[in-house]
């Protein structure tokens, strides 16, 4: 927003009512049939407003308190002086009907449709009598017109009413909004909201106070390009209004609205603490208070370019936005954090379930090897195939890494034969009989699947063989459009239980939750069966 003319609603009243003025008195003395009557006292009379209006222009202009209180005895003018209007003037040239509507579109500017409505009523009855008093006067003017044109006032007064109830309002500009609705995780939201803000309304200077319920209160300021974000001092009993306001400090003057909108002359001090506005070096400006479920704030602009009783009305649609725009960013930044934890989570459940389980069997082996040697044994065929056991660990931790970086969907014979050679190589790993079949068709799986399955296996298997003394594992996949099922059958004990409820491996069970798949185990026959279904789209799907 540029530094240029700026039409806030009181400027455009003031010249509207200064046009409309010399408008009037151009049309009267161009028109020789008018005045009807006391031509002289008329003429007098325009010349008269139209310097009313000059100067209610001129000392309104950059002055927002002294529009504020001159609001309500102009409009008392310019009522005044419709009735006088009425009783003058006829014909085409006289400016009743445009001034009706200039009178009550001031008050649905100025204040709402309670106002506009009383004022629609004052004058369509002054109007209505003094075309009674005008029909039996010398004039003459005809009763008939006068109803009708009454009708008329009455028809418009709905129309202007009903704007007064839905009545214009200042927007904020749909960039500055824009900036609101997209936070920036890498900057603090006082910083985007104060740059906003001052951007939506043109200020100069900007403050912004935030106290957090479980923080240190914040301090953001602005100055022309300077953007400043660092603690502050704790504020004790920091006033907060119900909304925005106008303040002048140096002139102690201070303007809000009430519930219904009337315009209100406040004490600055009543509503900014003394050192909190000699802390901040305010001066003159509109203070937005901010608040949401986590703390609350005040936003101060200064060096506005034609401040007005607008910027009421904008700091309150600004409040909102503010209030919106730092929800959204605990929103996004918790969320970050939220997926940054399960990220971790995840990583840490499969380096356990691959590279740790890997090492636990290694040492299984070795704990062999040494029971080998003290029998006299030769170590180097076992030693090279822990060795090709390592290699082909490290492969698999690779191809891990690379699926992390690849796109969102294999092929469903990528993870049969993956999980083919991993089924041989836990064999050789734990010495134990591990084969692996699959009866699953052509099919595109999830990533996460791909993982998952691995993951799943490796675990099953390791807790099999270390917990239950397993010395055959038998795997078995199928699948379909809707899921990837792995059932994994071992020959060793029963798994602990608590009364008829089996314990699962909590490890698995949490993997198999995440992946929005199900499990379950069953004994029978002295073997145990681990079934497990996971989506095969992954568990956004």
């Amino acid at each position: 927003m540029g530094r240029g003319l700026q039409l806030y609603s009181g400027r455009v009243i003031a010249l509207g009512r200064l046009l409309l003025a010399t408008s009037f008195l151009g049309a009267i003395a161009v028109d020789i049939s008018q005045p009807a009557q006391a031509p002289v006292e008329t003429f007098g009379l325009l010349i008269a407003y139209l310097v009313f209006s000059a100067l209610v222009a001129a000392a309104t202009w950059d002055n927002w308190w002294l529009d504020a209180k001159l609001a309500g005895p102009t409009h008392a003018v310019d009522i005044g002086l419709f009735t006088v209007l009425v009783l003058l003037t006829e014909g085409y040239t006289s400016p009743f009907f445009v001034f009706f509507v200039f009178v009550l579109l001031s008050a649905a500017i100025r204040w709402g449709w309670r106002e506009t409505a009383l004022t629609a009523i004052l004058l369509i009855i002054l109007y209505l009598v003094a075309g009674l008093f005008a029909a039996h006067s010398a004039v003459g003017f005809p009763l008939y017109r006068s109803i009708i044109r009454t009708g008329h006032l009455v028809i418009l007064s709905l129309i202007l009413i009903w704007f007064g109830i839905h009545q214009w309002r200042a927007r904020i500009p749909a960039r500055s909004e824009d900036l609101l609705a997209d936070p920036k995780l890498d900057r603090s939201p006082l910083e985007t909201g104060l740059t906003a803000a001052m951007t939506a309304l043109g200020a100069s200077r900007g403050v912004f106070l935030w106290i957090e319920d479980a923080g240190e209160p914040q301090l953001a300021t602005c100055e022309g390009s300077q953007l400043t974000v660092a603690s502050f001092e704790p504020v004790k009993g920091m006033n907060l209004t119900s909304g925005a306001f106008l303040y002048d400090i140096a002139r102690n003057r201070a303007l809000t609205r009430d519930a219904q909108r009337n315009l209100l002359g406040r004490n600055p001090s009543d509503l900014i603490e003394p050192h909190l506005a000699a802390d901040l070096k305010l001066d003159e400006g509109v203070a937005v208070p901010v608040r949401t479920g986590t703390g609350e704030g005040q936003l101060f602009l200064e060096d506005l370019p034609g401040l007005s009783t607008d910027h009421i009305d904008l700091g309150d649609q600004l409040s909102l936005d503010l209030a919106a725009h730092l929800q959204r960013h605990a929103l996004l930044k918790a969320a970050g954090e939220s997926a940054e934890a399960r990220s971790r989570l995840t990583l840490a459940r499969d380096l356990h379930d691959s590279v740790v389980q890997f090492l636990a069997g290694a040492a299984f082996r070795l704990e062999a090897m040494k029971r080998s040697e003290a029998s006299g044994r030769t170590l180097e065929p076992e030693l090279n195939e822990l060795k090709k056991l390592m290699l082909q660990e490290q492969g698999e931790l690779r191809g891990f890494i690379t699926a992390l970086r690849g796109g969102s969907q294999v092929a469903m014979a990528d993870l049969v034969r993956d999980l083919g050679a991993l089924a041989d190589r836990l064999s050789r790993q734990w010495a134990i009989d591990c084969t692996f079949k699959s009866e699953a068709g052509d099919l595109m799986v999830s990533t996460n699947v791909h993982l998952d399955a691995h993951q799943l296996v490796r675990e099953a298997v390791a807790n099999a063989v270390r917990h239950a003394q397993a010395t055959s594992v038998q795997i078995v996949l199928t699948a379909d459009r809707r899921f990837v099922r792995l059932d994994l059958i071992n020959n060793g004990a029963a798994f602990p239980s608590h009364g008829e409820q089996v314990e699962l491996p909590q490890s698995l069970r949490e993997r198999v939750e995440q992946a929005g798949g199900n499990i379950e185990l069953s004994r029978g026959m002295d073997v145990t069966k681990l079934a497990i279904a996971l989506p095969a789209g992954g568990p956004n799907r």
